[in-house]
């Protein structure tokens, strides 16, 4: 299939509007970097579900054998994330810098998987830092937007990579950058499926490198744009949970 700049900006455009909530059915496979260990460790697969509601909501329940052990939410300015197993409360701020920490059993956050599903791949882009590519790996062809950004320093700087496929125009990749080019997230779309209406992936396969850790999410079960209420994203803090403050400074001792 073939399309123009102007076609394929309105193309990512539309596929962020039509999508304002999500209720997934999903499992989950996680690759990561212990904390305690420093050894790549791949936990196992689980189930669970994620809720979603624009502009900036998720809610993200990990379960193992039917058990809750990862329950995490995200406004868009904080995240929480209650891990059971540990007794542990952990609060903190999307656009803080985490360094790693035995007390935090894992660098996921919620607000990482919504930028994954969310497919807002043009927020806060000048369309006219814009430039298409044509492109060919492995026998497969594809359209890339770039989209760039002003630096502070006045430079122009690569904010994000959008890959279509020209077998059908659907994104299938999606590479997010630093201010200063380093790669911040890498997100794989595959399995499309047609939802009332509304296509979505329904394989999302995450790759966040500074944090060390990929996740892989399949949908058991996709609902587009459902009800979803705000009492919804709420997570409460069970009054026997330790919390972990992520905005104070660390310890300077951490927890075996």
């Amino acid at each position: 299939m073939t399309a123009t700049r102007a076609e394929l900006i309105e193309r990512a455009l539309q596929a962020s509007r039509s999508i304002q909530t999500l209720k997934l059915k999903v499992s989950y496979r996680l690759t990561g970097r212990n904390p305690e260990t420093g050894e790549v460790k791949e936990w196992r697969e689980s189930d669970g579900f994620i809720l979603l509601r624009k502009p900036a909501d998720i809610r993200v329940r990990v379960q193992v054998f039917q058990v809750t052990a990862i329950d995490m939410v995200s406004d868009g300015r904080e995240f929480s994330i209650d891990v059971p197993r540990r007794n542990t409360f952990i609060r903190g701020l999307n656009q803080q810098v985490i360094p790693p920490r035995k007390d935090v059993p894992v660098n996921v956050r919620p607000q990482h998987i919504f930028e994954a599903l969310a497919v807002q791949v043009l927020e806060g882009a000048d369309p006219s830092l814009i430039s298409l590519e044509e492109d060919q790996q492995d026998g497969r062809r594809f359209y890339i937007l770039y989209c760039h950004r002003w630096s502070s320093d006045g430079s122009l700087a690569l904010k994000r990579k959008i890959w279509f496929d020209r077998r059908d125009l659907n994104i299938v990749r999606l590479q997010t950058y630093a201010p200063r080019g380093r790669l911040e997230s890498e997100i794989h779309y595959s399995d499309f499926r047609t939802v009332d209406g509304q296509i979505y992936p329904g394989q999302v396969r995450l790759e966040r490198p500074q944090e060390d850790y990929r996740m892989g999410i399949r949908a058991q079960e996709i609902l587009v744009n459902p009800n979803l209420p705000a009492a919804a994203f709420v997570l409460r803090k069970s009054p026997v949970r330790q919390v972990v403050d992520l905005t104070r400074d660390p310890p300077t001792e951490t927890a075996n």
